[in-house]
C-alpha cells in the first residue's frame, strides 16, 4: 500500500488516492473496502461520515469549476444519478457546514468549494467558518450585505436566510444597532425589510428601494406581492412605527419607493450617520485597494494609455481643466476602451486610478435597467447626480466614473421607437447623452463592440483607445508574467501554439494555481489540458464569457 508523504497535505493527498480508486467505480462496497484507509484520514481530521469523506472528495476534485452538477459525479464514478440523489442529506450537511456553496438558481442545483476551504485544506486542517460574536456594526452590516447577496444569487434559501441573520443579531445582540432593530416588534417579513433597507443604506449607499427590489428579497410570489402593496398603501407596522417613508420627487410622494425616516437611522446607526446623509458607497473602490498589475500592451496602446495617465495626473489635470475653462470648452473628459474580450480594458482603468490617486465608481449598466416604467430613468438620473455630488465634495482628486461593459447603451437610437422597451433604452440614452455634456469629472466606458455605436456618443469621447488581441511576443511575456516558473522557451512555444487573449492565459493561469495546491507541482501535460480546455470553450461557446481582466469587488 502507498503511503501519503509528509511534506504536503495528507488530507489533499487522501482525497486524491480517494478519487484515483473511485474512479468507475459504482461506489461499490469493494471500493469504499479499497480506499478505506484513506477515507477514514478524511472522516478523522474533518469529522465527516465516510460517505461525505467520499462526496466532498469529489467536490474538491472538481474545484475549479464555479458550477459543479452531481450529474457530473455519477458520470465519474460510473453509477446512477439517483444513487448519487440518494446521499443528498450528506450532501445539505457539507453545505450547512460551509464546505459547499449550493446555488439554486434556473430550478437547478449546481454547487462550488469556496476558495477559503482549499486554503484551509491545504494547510492541512479543517475549515471553520468566521465567528459572528464580537462584530463591530461595521463588520456586522457588511456581513448583512453578504448574506442578502446570497440569497439574491440564490446561494442561501429564504429559511436559510433567515437562520443565518437570527444567529448573526443574536451573537452581537450588544450592539446598539441590535438593540435598537430588537425593539421593534415585527412580523418576519417586515424584519427583512428593515434590514434590507439597513443594507442598502450602509453597503450600496442607497436610501430608497423601489417595488422592483421586493422580488430580490422575498422568494414567495405572493410575500412580494403583499409587501409591494402593504408598502405601497402605507398599510404596514414599517409605517405605523415611523421606521420609513414614501420617497417625494419634486414635493409629491413616490409611492412605489420607500425610505427609511431620518429619526430611524439616528436610532439604528447613531454616530455612523454622517451629516450629508450618505454613508460611504460600497461601489465606490478605494485607489488603495487596487492591486499592482502588470499589464501589456503593442506599441500604440502603450503610448496612448501613458498619454491618458499622465493627464489624468493630479495637478496636470486641474491644470489642462482650467484651460478649457478659460477657452469657455466643456471641462470634463470621457474615454472609452474598446476591443474583443480579455484585452486589459477593465484592468487598464483599475490601474490607471491607482497610478493617478484617484477612487473609482463603478456603474454595471444592468443593474440601472428595471422593468418598472421610469425607473431605469430614474437611476440613471441619480446616479449622475451622485457622481457630481462626489467630485464637488471631494477633498482629493476627482473620482472616476467607470461605466464597465457599457455595449447595451452605446447602440444606435432606435428611430421612430414605439414600443416601451424601445422607448425606455432611447430615453436612458438621452440622459447620459446630456450628462456627458456637462460633466466636470472623468468617464471611462469599455466594450467589447463599437461597429454599432450611436454617432452621438462616438463625438462625445474625447479618448478612443482600442485594445486589440496580443501579439506573438506580448502573449510570451503575459505567460511568464502570470506564470513565473515557465522559461522563456516554453512561453514562446505557448504563445505562438495559442492565440490567446491575457484574460484567456489568466484563466489558465488560475487553473494552475487551483492545481498546485490540489495535486503539488504541475506538469507540462496539465499545462497543456488546461489550454487545450480553453481553446475547445473558446471556439464553442457561442455565449460571451467573462474570462477578461474583471476586478470583482468584494
Amino acid at each position: 500500500m502507498e503511503k501519503i508523504q509528509n511534506n504536503t497535505s495528507k488530507l489533499l493527498e487522501a482525497m486524491e488516492k480517494i478519487m484515483e480508486l473511485g474512479k468507475n467505480s459504482g461506489l461499490s462496497a469493494e471500493f469504499y473496502k479499497k480506499a478505506g484507509r484513506y477515507i477514514r484520514i478524511v472522516s478523522s481530521k474533518l469529522s465527516m461520515t465516510p460517505v461525505q469523506s467520499v462526496l466532498f472528495s469529489a467536490f474538491v476534485n472538481s474545484s475549479a469549476d464555479s458550477s459543479i452538477l452531481l450529474n457530473e459525479f455519477a458520470q465519474y464514478f460510473n453509477c446512477s444519478t439517483i444513487r448519487i440523489i440518494k446521499d443528498m442529506n450528506a450532501i445539505d450537511d457539507l453545505e450547512r457546514r460551509k464546505y459547499i456553496r449550493c446555488s439554486r438558481s434556473s430550478k437547478q442545483r449546481s454547487y462550488r468549494v469556496p476558495m477559503e476551504v482549499l486554503d484551509a485544506l491545504k494547510e492541512d486542517k479543517p475549515y471553520v467558518p468566521e465567528s459572528y460574536a464580537g462584530m463591530s456594526i461595521e463588520r456586522l452590516v457588511a456581513v448583512l450585505g453578504e448574506k442578502f447577496s446570497d440569497l439574491e444569487e440564490d446561494e442561501l434559501t429564504y429559511k436559510g436566510f433567515l437562520e443565518e441573520v437570527e444567529v448573526l443579531l443574536e451573537q452581537n445582540k450588544e450592539l446598539d444597532f441590535v438593540r435598537a432593530f430588537n425593539k421593534y416588534e415585527l412580523d418576519e417579513d417586515g424584519k427583512v425589510m428593515l434590514l434590507f433597507l439597513c443594507h442598502k443604506l450602509m453597503n450600496d449607499d442607497d436610501d430608497s428601494i423601489s417595488w422592483y427590489d421586493y422580488r430580490n428579497v422575498y422568494k414567495d410570489g405572493l410575500t412580494v406581492s403583499y409587501m409591494r402593496n402593504s408598502m405601497r398603501d402605507g398599510d404596514n407596522d414599517l409605517f405605523n412605527f415611523g421606521l420609513v417613508e414614501h420617497c417625494t420627487e419634486d414635493g409629491v410622494a413616490d409611492t412605489s419607493c420607500v425610505k427609511l425616516t431620518e429619526n430611524a437611522v439616528v436610532e439604528l446607526f447613531g454616530q455612523l450617520r454622517k451629516p450629508s446623509g450618505n454613508i460611504r458607497n460600497r461601489q465606490l473602490l478605494l485607489h488603495t485597494k487596487i492591486a499592482v498589475r502588470e499589464l501589456f500592451y503593442g506599441p500604440r496602446e502603450t503610448a496612448q494609455i501613458g498619454e491618458l495617465t499622465r493627464l489624468l495626473k493630479p495637478g496636470t489635470f486641474e491644470d489642462v481643466c482650467s484651460r478649457l475653462a478659460s477657452k469657455g470648452m466643456r471641462k470634463g473628459f470621457s474615454c472609452i476602451f474598446y476591443g474583443p474580450p480579455g484585452t486589459g480594458k477593465t484592468e487598464t482603468a483599475l490601474q490607471i486610478a491607482r497610478e493617478t490617486g484617484r477612487d473609482i465608481l463603478r456603474v454595471e449598466v444592468s443593474q440601472l435597467r428595471s422593468k418598472w416604467v421610469g425607473e431605469s430613468e430614474k437611476n440613471v438620473k441619480g446616479l449622475f447626480d451622485g457622481y457630481r455630488t462626489m467630485v464637488s465634495q471631494s477633498s482629493g482628486p476627482a473620482p472616476v466614473l467607470l461605466f464597465n461593459e457599457a455595449d447595451a447603451i452605446l447602440n444606435r437610437r432606435m428611430q421612430g421607437a414605439e414600443g416601451g422597451v424601445d422607448k425606455m433604452e432611447n430615453a436612458l440614452q438621452n440622459i447620459i447623452l446630456q450628462e456627458m455634456e456637462s460633466l466636470e469629472g472623468i468617464m471611462i466606458a469599455t466594450t467589447n463592440l463599437t461597429g454599432n455605436m450611436d454617432p452621438a456618443f462616438e463625438r462625445r469621447f474625447l479618448y478612443k483607445i482600442e485594445f486589440g488581441r496580443p501579439s506573438v511576443g506580448v502573449r510570451a511575456r503575459i505567460w511568464q508574467s502570470l506564470i513565473p516558473f515557465l522559461d522563456a522557451g516554453t512561453a514562446e512555444e505557448l504563445a505562438s501554439l495559442y492565440d490567446f487573449s491575457g484574460g484567456q492565459i489568466e484563466n489558465i493561469a488560475r487553473k494552475c494555481s487551483v492545481a498546485e495546491v490540489l495535486y503539488g507541482a504541475l506538469d507540462n501535460s496539465r499545462l497543456r489540458a488546461f489550454c487545450e480546455a480553453e481553446r475547445l470553450s473558446g471556439k464553442e461557446s457561442g455565449s460571451k464569457r467573462r474570462i477578461g481582466f474583471d476586478y470583482e469587488l468584494g
